[in-house]
């Protein structure tokens, strides 16, 4: 075989599968899996969404079934959400000032140390690197510490506990600072997990502890839907859906406020 028919037909075979390629991709195929996800906003999660961002606009844009009658994906997924219950809190919250997540963090490393005959110390660690510049502008010595005391016990029950990783100088906004707690899933284990039981212990914290344990299942949160599968056409048919519709990303629809995104995997 000549050298010239030798490169020829590669040449060929490439510039075939990169036509069909391009028909194919011009025609909704893709490699990727794309979709939309919708997120319902409880009036619960709305209200702490929008008073955390208090320093920011978030434009709320009413639509109503004539904004969806080309987007019926979007209707759909709509409807999906609409239809379905919100689900409750499985982790309370409370607000906790800075110091008392301080103080509870190294009155729960001494309990911890005299279960498991170690240090408090031990419990603590400290990470100086990789620091935001506006933290490090506001004190030189700002670094991050994480405590081991994610875990505890009260009445019977085991629970997680956060926050455990602090800023030291605390540096962010407290009015954003709320402890947290959950049910763990199943009983915890010694060799894997470490906690102690605080129920006859003197914790000043106790009470914001008690209240965030009975705020579980008191409020409702948010429901999130997804599509799957979508074109790529179909996909950039709703992003210019939403930038020629929407002021931002949220938007009301009978009575009900929504968020729209995109993903990609």
């Amino acid at each position: 075989m000549k050298t010239r028919t030798k490169i020829i037909i590669p040449v060929i075979a490439f510039l075939a599968i990169g036509l069909f390629y391009a028909f194919i991709t011009a025609n909704g195929f893709s490699f990727y899996d794309e979709g939309i996800s919708l997120i319902l906003y409880s009036d619960y999660q709305l209200q702490e969404f929008q008073s955390n961002s208090v320093d920011q606009d978030f434009p709320i844009t009413k639509i109503t079934d004539d904004d969806l009658k080309d987007t019926p994906e979007l209707k759909n997924l709509i409807e999906k959400a609409l239809s379905e219950e919100y689900p409750l809190n499985r982790v309370g919250r409370v607000p906790i000032s800075f110091e008392e997540l301080d103080n509870f963090h190294h009155q729960y490393a001494e309990i911890l140390a005299a279960k498991y005959s170690r240090n408090s110390t031990d419990y603590f660690t400290v990470d100086k690197q990789h620091m935001p510049e506006k933290y490090l502008a506001i004190s030189p010595s700002t670094h991050l510490r994480t405590f081991e005391g994610s875990y505890f016990e009260y009445d019977g029950q085991q629970y997680g506990i956060q926050p455990n990783r602090i800023y030291i100088p605390f540096v962010e906004e407290e009015d954003h600072l709320h402890l947290e707690v959950y049910k763990t899933n199943g009983s915890l284990r010694e060799k894997d997990h470490t906690w102690a039981d605080l129920s006859d212990k003197q914790i000043e914290l106790e009470p914001q502890i008690v209240s965030a344990i009975d705020n579980i299942g008191k409020q409702q949160e948010n429901i999130e839907v997804f599509s799957f599968g979508l074109s790529p056409a179909t996909v950039t048919k709703h992003e210019n859906w939403k930038v020629n519709t929407l002021d931002g990303f949220l938007f009301e629809y009978k009575d009900k406020v929504f968020s729209i995104g995109f993903w990609i995997a």
